[in-house]
């Protein structure tokens, strides 16, 4: 069954740094470019005793492109400890946000190449929340799946983060590249990131799934990452779809799974199992106060 019998379904997770002068917990600077690990105190590191002061700019930013991205702001919110352990991150958690956004339900409109002249798409997004940065591994050979060990920059932990959560209402790799393009020129506008890719300031994962044109229920997503312009976004996507058509031909178990995009190969390479909202353990971050949004 070729491609085109099957329905191709995205939703974008993408993540944007907030223009801040200092990170969103702390006073380090978010300056880019440092020598690595200069820009870290006991608070971004995670050293016993050391504790969170938020700051207010970076809620600021989050509030104003929510307001861009036509969302409902949340009256009161909070933060919450989200667990995982990987080298990128020293606390062995990320401060995030969990069931309590400061944003929802939101939407904004794009024009692609399958929507007739003038007409354009709503594309829905389910969230905005605000999140610290991961530190940030350097590989020692060209990518990951080559290198035979990775340097740890802690610079970037603490960077203030909003991630915009998309709905899966994207029907093809252009749709997405569109919609990722839209949300750039936005974010710029409104000035709450300088959304540099090649700095990594504006990042995205794309989860995509297959179902057979017609049918209603979702087919079993895989996650991509290491994404990092708009042309990869579109070709990593291009690649996967076809990869699944071919697995769902051939009969094949689908997997839920989390894919890495290879950008010299031009592949996708597995890299592990998708987590679920579970294996995170959220709970309330203890070291804040719930947040009144004036």
């Amino acid at each position: 069954m070729p491609l085109a019998d099957y329905e191709i379904v995205i939703g974008l997770e993408v993540h944007a740094e907030l223009r801040t002068n200092t990170k969103i917990f702390c006073g380090c600077s978010t300056k880019f470019g440092g020598e690595p690990n200069s820009q870290v105190c006991p608070v971004c590191l995670g050293l016993p005793g050391a504790l969170p002061v938020l700051n207010e700019k970076a809620l600021e930013y989050t509030i104003l492109a929510g307001l861009a991205l036509n969302c409902e702001i949340a009256e009161s919110s909070k933060f919450d400890r989200k667990q995982y352990f990987y080298p990128d991150s020293p606390k062995a958690y990320q401060i995030s946000q969990y069931d309590l956004p400061f944003c929802k339900k939101g939407w904004i409109e794009i024009s692609t190449d399958n929507t007739a002249a003038g007409v354009t798409k709503k594309v829905g997004i389910t969230r905005v929340h605000l999140e610290e940065e991961a530190g940030k591994l350097v590989h020692s050979g060209s990518g990951i799946m080559d290198s035979s060990y990775s340097m740890a920059d802690y610079n970037r932990c603490g960077i203030p983060l909003i991630e915009i959560v998309g709905e899966p209402d994207l029907r093809s790799p252009k749709e997405a590249r569109d919609y990722l393009e839209k949300l750039r020129i936005l974010l710029l506008y409104t000035g709450v990131s300088d959304c540099k890719m090649e700095e990594g300031s504006l990042r995205c994962d794309a989860n995509i799934s297959l179902r057979r044109k017609g049918d209603l229920q979702f087919g079993v997503l895989a996650e991509l990452k290491n994404i990092n312009s708009f042309r990869s976004v579109q070709a990593a996507l291009e690649y996967e779809a076809e990869r699944q058509a071919s697995l769902l031909d051939a009969g094949e178990k689908m997997i839920k799974q989390t894919r890495g995009w290879d950008e010299n190969k031009g592949v996708t390479a597995f890299m592990r199992s998708k987590e679920e909202a579970s294996d995170y353990r959220y709970f309330p971050e203890p070291d804040l106060l719930p947040v009144t949004v004036p």
